[in-house]
């Protein structure tokens, strides 16, 4: 009897000596039954989410936004770079509106000082505004030189009674106005409309303007100017 037990002693180690179970087959059991009890697949990536997708979406489109708005910023910096324009404003000749106002016409105006002495006096020009209680929004002197009197967001008095050749009246609402200092027997010099030509371009990267016109055309039968004007040089 002792020795049948003996002998499956001695068969069992011989059996259990010949077929081991490696560690690493057992590490790998061991991941795959805590993986399973975790319901996780093991050895796969991630796959980016949708949610990144976006953010890298919405970064983009805020970066392009940017550019764009440095790309106009730039373009206003050069358009004030390339005028000058000399802040002289008066305390008349103009209203405040309610709301803000859309501008979208250029009216051009001629004017010269006929209070006494010398015609192209820009003080006595700009006194003689005063005394009738009109401004136009800008004034171009004989050597080109451009001063403001009226911001662009008021009403100022340049137009008087006038209509559009739209049929729209009330033209100081939605108009600047620009005087040229010449007389009735004069013509505006080259640096006026040199200067005038930059001035319109400027006003234009600021507002959408879609008419320049003449007081004579505005106030036909009223009023001639601007005198000796050649619209082929703006």
């Amino acid at each position: 009897m002792w020795i049948f037990i003996l002998f499956l002693l001695i068969s069992g180690a011989i059996l259990l000596y010949f077929s081991p179970v490696s560690t690493k087959e057992i590490k790998v059991e061991e991941k795959k039954e805590l993986a399973s009890e975790n319901n996780i697949e093991p050895d796969k990536e991630e796959a980016p989410s949708d949610k990144n997708n976006e953010n890298n979406n919405t970064e983009e489109n805020s970066n392009l936004a940017a550019e764009e708005k440095t790309n106009e910023t730039a373009e206003n910096e050069a358009s004030l770079d390339s005028i000058k324009i000399i802040q002289k404003l008066v305390s008349w000749g103009y209203s405040k509106p309610q709301s803000a106002r859309t501008i979208d016409t250029i009216i051009i105006h001629s004017s010269y000082n006929a209070l006494g002495g010398d015609k192209y006096d820009l003080a006595k020009l700009i006194d003689e505004y005063k005394e009738y209680g009109v401004s136009p929004h800008y004034l171009i002197d004989r050597e080109g030189n451009i001063y403001q009197l009226v911001s662009d967001k008021n009403i100022a008095y340049h137009a008087g009674k006038s209509q559009m050749p739209d049929g729209r009246t009330n033209v100081n609402n939605f108009s600047l106005g620009i005087e040229i200092m010449n007389t009735e027997d004069s013509n505006p010099t080259e640096k006026q409309y040199q200067s005038l030509n930059k001035l319109m371009d400027y006003l234009k990267n600021i507002h959408k303007i879609k008419d320049v016109l003449g007081h004579n055309q505005i106030s036909s039968g009223r009023k001639t100017d601007p005198w000796n004007f050649n619209w082929k040089k703006i």
